[in-house]
């Protein structure tokens, strides 16, 4: 038997209430969301996905900037691997990135590291299907009653490998270019954008940019300490403080995982998510 196989979980410590809620499972990092936890969830992610699919595929990993993003994002790879799965890891990137490249590619499973708007002390791990749609439940309920059984046996010899695929950002960034009609150009605007030191600093302004925009990003570095922090889709004071004080045209602001969005127009009027998708 391997050492991972030996590295056994005290699963007395696990909480009584149902691991995955509504949006994977999320908590304050270093609790429940520690090393030995998240090795054994992705390894028996790993073995449920590969049952479930009808092909041999990788499964896509992104994260966050939270500062314990890097530690889960290394501890499931290596249960994913130890599961003989191959893990395409993306870095940091948007969580709607990691559900359409799942769906895009021939992945089996995708995986993102982030507690979306939570502070930066909590974390969360969130998987999707081989559609980019949620997990369904009961595959997440097959991977908790493992993981509460803790009765994982490892084979030798049936490891995986764990590539660094950033490049396959470009891609999604591309697909959302392409989505839109060819005719449409922001040349000429000015646009604000609140980027809540998370996910979206690389991939919201390029974008923007590329399609013609003056682009001003607010909060525009990865800040693990100071993700949604007074900031981004749901602290928009900053935001239309911005767009009057440089006469734009329009703002957005992007939650710490960017997969929420709150936009306001040139007299930094609020214009909300239902309005959005009207539009």
């Amino acid at each position: 038997m391997s050492n991972l196989a030996r590295t056994r979980l005290d699963t007395s410590q696990l909480p009584t209430t149902p691991l995955f809620g509504t949006d994977g499972i999320r908590g304050k990092a270093g609790d429940i969301l520690n090393a030995p936890f998240t090795l054994q969830l992705g390894y028996w992610a790993g073995r449920i996905l590969t049952e479930a699919a009808d092909n041999k595929g990788a499964i896509i990993i992104g994260q966050d900037s939270r500062n314990s993003s890097d530690m889960l994002a290394s501890a499931i790879a290596a249960g994913l691997t130890s599961a003989g799965l191959e893990v395409w890891n993306l870095g940091l990137c948007p969580t709607p990135c990691v559900a359409s490249l799942t769906s895009e590619t021939e992945a089996i499973g995708g995986i993102m590291i982030s507690a979306s708007h939570n502070p930066p002390e909590d974390n969360g791990i969130k998987f999707f299907g081989r559609k980019g749609t949620k997990l369904v439940d009961v595959l997440t309920q097959k991977i908790e009653a493992h993981l509460r059984n803790d009765d994982s046996q490892i084979a030798e010899g049936t490891w995986g490998r764990h590539y660094h695929r950033p490049e396959l950002v470009e891609q999604y960034v591309t697909s959302l270019k392409t989505s839109l009609s060819p005719n449409i150009s922001f040349e000429g605007m000015r646009i604000v954008l609140d980027l809540a030191w998370g996910a979206s600093v690389k991939v919201a302004p390029a974008i923007f940019q590329q399609l013609g925009a003056e682009v001003i990003s607010l909060h525009q570095l990865a800040n693990g300490d100071r993700i949604n922090v007074n900031c981004g889709s749901t602290h928009l004071e900053l935001l239309q403080q911005g767009v009057r004080e440089y006469q734009a045209d329009l703002g957005f602001a992007f939650d710490g995982d960017a997969d929420r969005v709150m936009a306001v127009d040139s007299l930094g009027r609020v214009v909300d998510g239902d309005y959005i998708l009207y539009l």
